[in-house]
């Protein structure tokens, strides 16, 4: 692995040998009567094809690498200031200081039609923008993202300050899981994109469409009133740094699966595309649930069976490495007195991940021997093969320097392919199994955004954003098999076929569900600026009063259809001895053979509706030019619905919680000096049950073998939350901070584990209290004159730190009492370290993350032990060689140390993981390498 990376370096040495030398030009634009900094000026390198250029920032900054050495002309405009061309000459692997001041040309004031944009996506701009926010923020940069070589979101925000990243998709904010975030796409909430719980799938966003990503951890009236950890703003790109297309490849190669020999099976000739689900689906024609409920199957019933894809079709094949293409389109363009700016990206993504995973399940912990029994044991050979297709269409009308209207599109096809191939032993019917299971989900995600920004007058301004989400997740023909021998013998094993009409999520089963939601949404914000006696002019100095609407209504509707494949009896014994891809073939399915049963229960299906109304007024207050404050009060009046049946008797379920919460919030900051600040927020928030954790549909989960089963009777938790937070800025793009934060949770919602013999449930309920009370360290610093070393000059230190303790008061009955929060982490670290030779355009990237231990499970204080997600030490290597000012080659390796991944019981019941404890499930996924190459035309 650490060689191949090696050979890639030696390459980039080589390739950027054969490019001329190049130096870099960087400066300030300043107006040369206020001397404040010009926000937008354009600074292009006069002659140049295509253009090179760049925009100043929102200190007036700018920045143009890879400038061919000798002399130079760089011109410099700006709308309202007359134009201003600079000599320059640009030495070999030097950097070319301008500070320039721009003078009003007053002669054409009148004809000013556009103000250009101020720059985002930088780290100065980001920085600046957490430093004058009102409410405790951090956030990434696009600049950042780019030296990371991150190719998604969940990737990209593992980088912000007490943030990590579950199941490689869901975040996690100063250790609370992901139930406690609300997402935030360009200022509109985001669908669930997961059925069983509340959170939004960040690896649906490719990073070279980020913007910059803030994340505010004290909350404000303007902001949604359900969160706990933070309310992650993601914004995406509608203005473009340059016109032109970028299109970029970048295969990738995982230690263990990639060339390695894996079982699959035949699906769609569509699966490479992410819409394999139509050839997996019951056609319409069907036989209805009453037909196939008879009796004594019609031979019209016995048809449709028999023309379902085969149930066993499997083959060996070698995987081939991953593949990710992007083509990207930008551009700006001038209509009349008019601006329409675009931003495009198609991507395409096809990878694979082979994991052996070993899981056990055992008996009561035996004080004398120090050991449990072990009840079932599986060593697991999982080969999934993911596929996204991805489209964002982004688009900006800018009337005038005081309206623009935003429209952004996103949209994303995702399907996942699997194959589990399960060995071991099961010690409840003494019997070692062979276990297969053949799924397929599919995923239609769409978001989309119409927003306008408004300036009324100097001293109001009205922005709306009007918002539609829709998603379609299917899951057709789940297929799962048994075939078993006696307990350490040498016996052919024999497939396990349910006799009668007895039912069983694991032996010839076939599932198949559909889950569609839609969610409308509509928000108008608004804000009055009203100037003080005696700081007129002053920005920081006026008083803000802010009053907004919001509404949202969602729709879902789940329904899941599944059989089983049973022995009605008389069945030749020679016919039950033949291998699956027999036994179940479409000949044996037939009468006085195998038949089909209907195994769909009244709990297999639910509709849910929610309708959240809310209001809010606000305002800021500086009271002295040091001492600032906000506050306002959010009301939201929630009514979430849910209708389902009960299995067995079919009793009704119909969930109606109309709910009226009114969440106060306060801000308050003392600016020390220009550089340093103090902070002090509190916020009242709550927590949602989601769709799912309240339907009684119970789910069957092939990878840990277990029932996931809702709670109609799930109540909302309410959170008071207490932040301070000491910041200071040493110089541009630097920041040091220090903050601690206490939160009081009244019925926290919890994942707890349920075991009845064999059988394992997955269910979810409130405990009555918690709390949890934590401090934060974030460092983001260059190591610039340091040293006399040219090497550590181009060297910036990023450190995030967390430590966080907390304690369920009064669990559910008969549960241990003073444990940390189910899913909840004691710490978190992430740091970097970032090279940047601007001059020779090289990057080098070393990136660290760890989280702590945390619960998975809960168990009880009496039989059911706790289980615990045990830390993983991860190391990423990134590297980017850009060679000119189009073309551009990146490597990397992610996962370096490739540690395993642990759950651990806790066996003895004690509170504590140690040597007696024992392993619940382990895997590793193996290190991965990149490599890439992306050009801009």
């Amino acid at each position: 692995m650490t060689s191949r990376l090696l050979t890639f370096i030696l390459l980039f040495i080589t390739a950027s040998a054969a490019f001329a030398q190049t130096g870099s030009i960087k400066g300030t634009i300043v107006d040369a009567q206020s001397k404040e900094p010009v926000i937008g000026a354009s600074v292009v390198l006069k002659g140049s094809t295509p253009p090179v250029g760049a925009s100043s920032d929102i200190e007036g900054k700018f920045e143009l690498p890879g400038i061919p050495t000798g002399k130079q002309t760089v011109v410099v405009t700006y709308v309202s200031y007359k134009a201003k061309e600079i000599e320059v000459t640009v030495y070999p692997n030097q950097t070319v200081l301008i500070n320039s001041t721009l003078e009003e040309d007053v002669a054409n004031l009148t004809e000013v039609k556009i103000v250009g944009q101020r720059q985002t996506f930088t780290d100065v701009s980001v920085i600046t923008e957490i430093k004058k926010a009102e409410q405790i923020a951090v956030g990434i940069s696009a600049q950042q993202i780019q030296r990371s070589q991150d190719r998604d979101a969940s990737q990209v925000i593992r980088r912000v300050p007490g943030v990590s990243i579950q199941d490689d998709r869901f975040v996690i904010i100063r250790g609370l899981n992901e139930r406690y975030n609300t997402v935030m796409l360009n200022d509109a909430i985001t669908p669930s994109t997961e059925v069983d719980v509340k959170s939004f799938s960040f690896d649906l966003i490719p990073s070279s469409a980020i913007d910059r990503m803030l994340i505010y951890k004290s909350g404000a009236p303007e902001l949604p009133g359900e969160f706990a950890g933070g309310v992650i703003k993601i914004y995406t790109k509608t203005i473009p740094d340059a016109n032109g297309f970028t299109v970029a490849i970048s295969p990738g190669f995982r230690a263990g699966t990639t060339f390695s020999s894996v079982l699959d099976y035949r699906g769609s000739s569509l699966d490479w595309t992410g819409f394999g689900a139509g050839d997996r689906k019951l056609p319409s024609s069907f036989p209805t649930l009453r037909q196939t409920n008879a009796s004594q199957p019609s031979e019209a019933t016995f048809n449709a069976f028999r023309n379902l894809p085969k149930f066993v079709d499997t083959y060996t094949k070698t995987v081939a490495p991953d593949i990710r293409l992007s083509l990207g389109y930008n551009n700006s363009m001038d209509l009349g007195s008019m601006r329409l700016t675009t931003f495009n990206n198609i991507s395409y993504t096809n990878a694979n991940q082979v994991t052996p995973t070993n899981q056990f399940r055992y008996l009561a912990f035996d004080t004398n021997t120090q050991e449990s029994q072990i009840e079932t044991s599986y060593n697991d050979q999982f080969y999934g093969q993911n596929t996204r297709l991805g489209v964002m269409s982004n688009w900006a009308l800018i009337f005038n320097p005081q309206h623009k209207i935003e429209f952004r599109n996103l949209f994303n096809q995702l399907s996942s392919k699997e194959t589990t191939f399960r060995q071991g032993f099961s010690r409840d019917n003494e019997r070692d199994v062979q276990n297969y299971a053949f799924r397929y989900e599919s995923k239609s995600i769409y978001t989309g955004q119409l927003s306008g920004t408004h300036e009324m007058s100097e001293a109001t301004t009205l922005k709306w954003t009007g918002a539609f989400g829709y998603t379609n997740r299917d899951e057709p023909d789940f297929r799962r098999f048994v075939t078993s021998r006696n307990i350490g013998t040498n016996d052919p094993f024999t497939v396990e076929v349910v006799p009668g009409s007895n039912a069983s999520l694991t032996r010839g089963a076939r599932f198949y569900s559909s889950l569609k939601e839609l969610a409308s949404s509509f928000r108008v914000d608004g804000e009055h600026r009203i100037e003080r006696s005696g700081y007129e002019g002053e920005e920081n100095m006026q008083i803000k009063l802010r009053a907004g609407l919001f509404g949202e209504y969602k729709d879902r509707k789940f329904a899941a259809r599944w059989f089983n494949v049973n022995n009605p009896g008389g069945v030749p014994a020679e016919i039950m001895r033949l291998p699956a891809e027999q036994l179940f073939s479409a000949e044996n399915i037939a009468a006085g053979r195998l038949h089909y049963g209907e195994r769909t229960n009244t709990d297999d299906k639910y509709n849910a509706q929610n309708t959240l109304l809310a209001a809010y007024i606000g305002s800021y207050i500086p009271f002295t030019t040091k001492f600032n404050g906000s506050f306002g009060v959010r009301a939201e009046h929630n009514r979430q619905q849910l209708q389902s049946q009960y299995r067995g008797l079919g009793d009704r379920v119909d969930v109606n919680n109309p709910i009226l919460r009114f969440l106060p919030s306060a801000n308050l900051a003392y600016n020390f000096t220009e550089k340093s600040l103090l902070r002090l927020a509190y916020t009242m928030s709550l927590n949602r049950p989601e769709f799912r954790e309240l339907a009684p549909f119970n789910y069957y989960d092939f990878t840990f073998d277990v029932s996931r089963v809702g709670n109609p009777n799930l109540k909302t938790p309410t959170i008071q939350n207490l932040d301070l937070r000491y910041e200071f800025y040493p110089s541009e793009g630097e920041v040091i901070s220090v903050a601690g934060f206490y939160k009081h949770f009244k019925n926290p919602i919890e994942t707890r584990v349920r075991y009845s013999g064999s059988n394992v449930t997955f269910s979810v309920d409130n405990a009555k209290e918690a709390y949890a009370v934590g401090g934060e360290v974030e460092v983001r610093k260059s190591l610039k004159n340091l040293t006399s070393s040219s090497l550590v000059d181009n060297l910036t230190l990023v450190l995030n730190a967390s430590v966080i303790k907390s304690d369920v008061l009064t669990g559910f009955a008969g549960q241990e009492e003073n444990r940390q929060l189910q899913g909840q982490s004691p710490y978190l670290i992430n740091t970097g370290l970032y090279y940047n030779d601007v001059n020779r355009g090289w990057q080098v990237n070393l990136l660290y993350n760890v989280v702590g231990k945390r619960i998975f499970l809960v168990g009880d204080k009496e039989v059911q032990p706790t289980v615990y997600e045990l830390p993983r030490n991860v190391l990423d290597l990134n590297i980017i060689k850009a060679l000119g000012p189009h073309l551009e080659l990146k490597a990397g390796i992610q996962d370096i140390l490739n540690q395993k991944f642990r759950l651990m019981q806790d066996s003895n019941l004690d509170g504590e993981i140690t040597d007696i404890d024992e392993s619940y499930q382990s895997f590793r996924r193996g290190s991965y390498t990149t490599v890439g190459i992306s050009y801009k035309f």
